[in-house]
């Protein structure tokens, strides 16, 4: 029998975490974010401090230029960067968790990744602006001026990662099965909602 993956795209601060883990408790599956770092890290044998400052960043030249050591290696005839090694092991743990049970994980191109699984529903959460910036604050700790930041850096920093890696568009709404605002919807209703629709596309 095979078993069936929801991912989860989200913007930063619009909660798609949390509604993740919802979705998970509610569909009694196993629940994928940072907890698939470590994982990769014991499959791969790559520290999971390594993955953890990879994790969905795609890193500028200039950003490589202040680490030392080579940033890159030669294995089996091949140049391979950091970049895509950090990928790779993230790449094989999504794959064998969506081929052993059924699960929820949230971003790393997982939708992508698993674009030619049947038994897949790809989400997407956004969030009006102003919401994201309030729930960072208060998440956080941090003023209004820092948290504006913090969500811009972070959104470019997952959009590069996402089109680099699967050469599409991330955020855009032709990449996912279904694209919610939770600020339009709230958070029980958005659960409510993609319970509703993972059961009408998967007749679960």
């Amino acid at each position: 029998m095979e078993h069936t993956t929801i991912t989860i795209g989200r913007q930063f601060g619009s909660r798609g975490r949390q509604i993740a883990k919802e979705l998970a408790k509610r569909l009694g599956f196993s629940y994928y974010d940072k907890e698939l770092l470590l994982k990769a890290s014991k499959e791969s044998g790559l520290s999971a401090a390594f993955l953890e400052t990879m994790d969905e960043r795609q890193a500028s030249p200039f950003f490589y230029s202040l680490l030392s050591g080579p940033t890159s290696f030669l294995w089996q005839d091949q140049t391979i960067s950091t970049e895509f090694l950090a990928y790779q092991a993230q790449r094989d743990t999504i794959l064998h968790l969506a081929e052993n049970e059924d699960c929820v994980i949230v971003g790393r191109c997982a939708d992508y990744i698993l674009k030619d699984k049947k038994k897949l529903v790809r989400i997407f959460i956004c969030a009006d602006e102003h919401d994201r910036i309030r729930h960072v604050m208060e998440r956080d700790g941090i003023r209004e001026k820092e948290a504006k930041k913090k969500i811009k850096e972070m959104d470019k920093s997952r959009g590069a990662y996402y089109n680099f890696n699967t050469d599409q568009n991330w955020s855009e709404a032709k990449n996912y099965d279904l694209c919610i605002n939770l600020s339009k919807t709230g958070m029980d209703h958005a659960v409510e909602t993609i319970l509703f629709f993972i059961k009408q596309v998967l007749g679960a």
